[in-house]
């Protein structure tokens, strides 16, 4: 018998002292987390860790930041299992004085946010005559993808749920349409809200889950075997094959392989310096022609241009290096 062997066996038999304990992985167990209580808005929310590291075991609280060994934590929460495993690890001669919560390894585990969608309404659920549906459709937006999508009635409510004090206030607060994201694994890494109202100034609001560094959509989606192309906003990616969206305009985290396709808009001065720099970086990008005046992808499929003819024109005036940068000093100036 190990030691890990031990720890294993006393994780799970602590699991019943544990709220809405879990194995997630091999090696890694989540539940509510019993020092400070874990959320006290949500029920469902487990910010709690057991995970391996080095052979060795490890607990932390991505609410309350407490991290310490295995073996501290379960003298803290359970006595009496504590000194059966400490006997157990003294019989098999595997216990270690040394005190472990001195030296924790890093945890860079990012957890699953799943639980966030939990009593959301996606908007596949609702009547065909809801509002938020509708939106949806005069944007042409294909149904298949409603399933996805989802209706949140306080944004900013529903935001601090899940970010303490994400919002300082709750003022102004509405309804929006949030497009979560996900990794290539299907674990939600964050989410965009899109106002309804079109004279909303913030009319994207981006949030990134905590230890998120790239914000990329449609990861999980992706054949990495076929030609990907990378858009600007989620929705604009819903009628490309095989398509990601960076939510913006920071390409940190893209892959050099991939094709960009920016707005067709000559006059915003973000959009011509982000064309430069991915330019620069070695990526091969889209410049529009002349004969596509609508602003984006979602605009060209409302004024009745199918996929199809938009695919042709992005691989038609697809350009990488000086050839990219002429064509798009061209594009700038008409």
């Amino acid at each position: 018998m190990s030691s890990s062997y031990i720890d294993v066996k006393y994780i799970n038999l602590c699991s019943s002292l544990l709220e809405r304990f879990k194995q997630k992985h091999t090696n890694l167990w989540n539940f509510r987390c019993p020092i400070c209580g874990d959320s006290k808005k949500s029920k469902t929310k487990c910010r709690g860790f057991v995970y391996e590291k080095r052979n060795k075991y490890f607990y932390k609280c991505h609410n309350c930041n407490y991290g310490t060994s295995f073996n501290r934590f379960l003298e803290k929460i359970s006595p009496a299992l504590h000194k059966n495993y400490i006997t157990e690890q003294y019989k098999e001669d595997a216990w270690r004085k040394k005190d472990e919560s001195k030296s924790i390894p890093e945890f860079n585990f990012v957890p699953e946010f799943n639980h966030v969608l939990q009593g959301m309404d996606s908007i596949s659920s609702l009547t065909t005559d809801h509002p938020a549906r509708n939106y949806l459709k005069n944007r042409l937006i294909p149904e298949r993808y409603f399933r996805d999508l989802y209706l949140c009635k306080e944004f900013k409510k529903w935001t601090n749920s899940i970010i303490p004090n994400k919002f300082s206030s709750l003022e102004h607060d509405a309804p929006r349409l949030v497009i979560p994201f996900f990794d290539c694994k299907h674990n939600i890494i964050g989410y965009q809200g899109r106002s309804f109202d079109p004279k909303e100034q913030a009319k994207y609001i981006t949030i990134k889950m905590k230890g998120v560094e790239n914000l990329i959509y449609g990861e999980e989606r992706i054949n990495i075997k076929k030609k990907i192309y990378c858009v600007e906003g989620p929705l604009d990616s819903l009628f490309l094959p095989n398509c990601l969206a960076i939510a913006g305009l920071n390409f940190k985290g893209v892959k050099i392989s991939n094709v960009i396709v920016l707005d067709n808009e000559r006059r915003n001065v973000q959009i011509i310096d982000a064309l430069k720099k991915v330019i620069t970086n070695g990526y091969s990008v889209c410049i529009w022609p002349d004969s596509v005046k609508e602003k984006d992808i979602n605009e060209m499929i409302i004024d009745g241009r199918t996929t199809d003819d938009i695919v042709e024109i992005i691989d038609n005036n697809t350009y990488s290096g000086l050839q990219a940068n002429f064509q798009l000093s061209q594009w700038k100036r008409c």
